[in-house]
């Protein structure tokens, strides 16, 4: 959480349109009563008090000059250089000119905690994650006693996919601040990342009683319900995100996923076309709803899906691979084997593609085709009994029945059911 350093006088406690409406009044009158003495008395704390009003009317390109002007009366103004900084970030994402700002702060005084926090969060959002948490760790070593600076560090960690020391931060933010529902969320889901689904679910729990109307609690304990396969709960919870936010697109997602593990497919189909309603960019939702049109065999219908998805994210090989099963089930075993080919051509390591694409060329009569590609997926996975029996079929074909015979002995001893049969048929 960013703070401004601006002092606010203190207002009623209101409901919140009220209190929006009375901040943007007093913000608004402020910037008129600066601006007559600026007029007056052009002084940089005058421009400094103007800015920061109408920063508070979101009025950041405002801000920022003002900003500036304070800065050029007062070459040190550090608390200029900081708030301009946090107006820039809202001006076109400018996160690189907020660093400058931030750093030239830094330099005039090199013991205040919020330019480094501040620069950390910036460098954060541009990714430079280890940086970032240099500058948290600055911040904190000027500062201990600040949940917000090792909740952000937290955050740094976490996505360095650090869970451990993301988890320590939020800990530590927690004791400094029981209450802080951001810090115990952020914890739960550092859990739920390192698969201790159990204990974030916990953390959820807690922060739910800190501030229930939180749409993103439930869905992420929703998620960590899925993945513990309690999947009527994890229903609860996303039926509770929507009660809260009835356009929360990750959570129609979810629950679609979550419908079709409870072998609702027309409920699944539902939701990821109401996510897809919502955002028709969201690219895993026509993948989604493709597995949903799989199992109701509406083949057609998730071959456009798989289509759709493949628009948007070309560099997956799952997308192919689905529509070339679907059109495998379909038996356009032709056009099957060109998603197969794009497939493997993505993913060499693809065993199940390897497997589909034997079986399509199987069927087409290409045995020497198909038998190369058994092979490869034998190579892959060695202890599939389908694939075994798959290519015994294929050597029968070839007239090789001494290594069809082998193979479906093999495939019996790996668990395939079809084997026994073909091996009675076909092995005298």
């Amino acid at each position: 959480m960013k703070r401004l350093l601006i002092p606010f006088l203190f207002i009623p406690v209101l409901s919140q349109a009220q209190a929006s409406k009375t901040d943007s009044v007093k913000y608004a009158s402020s910037v008129k009563y600066y601006s007559k003495l600026i007029h007056q008395k052009p002084e940089a704390v005058n421009f400094y008090k103007r800015a920061a009003a109408k920063y508070g009317l979101k009025d950041y390109s405002g801000a920022v000059a003002d900003f500036s002007e304070a800065i050029k009366l007062n070459q040190n103004y550090e608390d200029a250089y900081i708030e301009r900084g946090l107006a820039k970030e809202y001006i076109n994402d400018d996160y690189k000119g907020a660093i400058e700002d931030y750093t030239k702060a830094i330099t005039i005084n090199p013991k205040g905690p919020i330019a480094y926090y501040d620069r950390g969060i910036a460098k954060r959002k541009l990714e430079q994650l280890k940086e970032a948490i240099l500058d948290f760790d600055k911040a904190i070593a000027l500062r201990n006693t600040d949940a917000d600076f090792f909740n952000e560090r937290g955050i740094a960690k976490k996505d360095l996919e650090d869970y451990k020391g993301a988890i320590a931060d939020y800990d530590a933010a927690v004791k400094l601040n029981p209450k802080a529902a951001g810090s115990i969320y952020n914890r739960g889901f550092a859990k739920h990342l390192s698969k201790n689904y159990k204990a974030a679910i916990e953390d959820f729990n807690l922060a739910a009683t800190i501030t229930p109307d939180d749409p993103d609690i439930y869905y992420r304990r929703g998620n960590s319900k899925r993945y513990l396969e309690d999947y009527k709960s994890a229903l609860d919870d996303y039926n509770k995100t929507l009660s809260i936010d009835d356009k929360y697109v990750s959570a129609y997602n979810s629950r679609s996923l979550t419908k079709y593990d409870l072998e609702d497919y027309d409920g699944a189909v539902a939701d990821a076309t109401k996510a897809i309603t919502l955002d028709p960019k969201y690219d895993i939702a026509y993948y989604n709803r493709g597995i949903a049109n799989d199992r109701l065999n509406n083949y057609a219908d998730a071959v456009d899906d798989y289509s759709q998805y493949i628009l948007l994210a070309p560099k997956d090989p799952d997308g192919y691979f689905k529509r070339g099963t679907s059109k495998l089930n379909m038996e356009d075993y032709a056009n099957s084997i060109t998603d197969l080919d794009v497939t493997i051509s993505l993913d060499a390591k693809y065993t199940d593609a390897w497997y589909n694409r034997a079986l399509a060329k199987r069927l087409l009569e290409n045995f020497n085709g198909a038998l190369a590609d058994y092979n490869k997926a034998v190579e892959l996975n060695p202890k599939d009994g389908d694939t075994f029996n798959g290519r015994g079929l294929t050597k029968h074909y070839l007239k090789d029945d001494a290594g069809a015979c082998a193979d479906f002995k093999k495939a019996i001893e790996l668990g395939n059911k079809d084997a026994s049969s073909n091996l009675t048929k076909f092995c005298k």
